[in-house]
């Protein structure tokens, strides 16, 4: 009888030791799992507040680009009349050379 008690016994310790094993991989799990939640959490609340943020920054240059390109057209047609200026200028004062070189030729 006493074989069987200390068999039993030895096999209860053998388990228990076992289970308290089990047990504190299981707290350290949990634990684990608690500090992975935190994290996602604090991830998500960050791409969270970036996804608010990123349409409005795209906003912002998109409008930037059309003020940028308003700005572009506007001194582009200053350009071309300035250009235009200048051919008509350079037109009659071609015109008024030719007509002083005709009336030196003469």
């Amino acid at each position: 009888m006493e074989t069987y008690q200390y068999i039993v016994t030895s096999l209860l310790g053998i388990v228990g030791y076992f289970l308290r094993d089990v047990y504190s991989r299981y707290k350290f799990l949990e634990k684990e799992h608690w500090k992975l939640s935190d994290r996602t959490m604090k991830l998500e609340g960050k791409i969270d507040n970036l996804n608010e943020k990123v349409p409005s920054e795209i906003e912002n240059l998109e409008r930037i680009m059309d003020l940028k390109f308003e700005q572009f057209n506007k001194q582009f047609e200053e350009l071309s009349r300035t250009i235009r200026h200048a051919e008509r200028t350079m037109k009659a004062n071609a015109e008024a050379f030719v007509q002083l070189f005709k009336e030196i030729k003469k």
